[in-house]
Formats: C-alpha cells, structure tokens, sequence
C-alpha cells in the first residue's frame, strides 16, 4: 500500500491550471487558418502517478503557456509518451479578437 504522504507530494507535481489556461482551448489545423499564430510552446511532466497525470499535466502545461502568450488555442505538432514523461509540443494561436 502507498502512503497518503507519497500520494500527496506525486499529486503536487501535476500542473494545475490557471484561470487564463481554462479559456485556452486545443483545434485543428485547419481551424488554425483563421487565428493569429503567436508562437511554439513545450510542456513537459514526468514522475506522476501514472502516465494519464504526465499526460494531463503536460496539456495544463501548454495551455498556461498559451494564455502567458496572449493567446486562445493551440495546436499539438508532436507528443512523446512513456512509462516516466510525456513531452507535448504544439504552436499557439490567437482566434479571437
């Protein structure tokens, strides 16, 4: 059985998201023809509890980064996951005005 303690210090590695990253929103590619490309961004989680946290950490991770850029919505351009990390890369965009 796994203490509550280690339990809780892998939880506090998953990336929350902030107010702002709620609003960013993953599209297609071709939906990104009518936005405003505005940059590429990483986001990267290893040592989770498993790999679906790595996973969903890594996606809060890029979609922080798109709303520090101004930005609405991304595109993912490559992923990588495995039984320790997961690397998501995907270009941001500004949809709205």
């Amino acid at each position: 059985m796994v203490p509550v303690a280690a339990i809780l210090i892998l939880s506090a590695c998953s990336t929350q998201l902030s107010q702002s990253g709620k609003k960013v929103r993953q599209i297609s590619l071709h939906a990104a023809d009518n936005c405003q490309f505005i940059g590429s961004v990483t986001g990267s989680e290893s040592m989770g509890i498993d790999e679906a946290m790595d996973v969903g950490s890594a996606f809060n991770k890029v979609r922080n980064a798109v709303a520090q850029m101004g930005g609405d919505a991304f595109v993912v351009s490559a992923t990588s996951t495995s039984i320790s990390s997961t690397v998501v890369q995907a270009d941001a965009y500004r949809c709205s005005s």
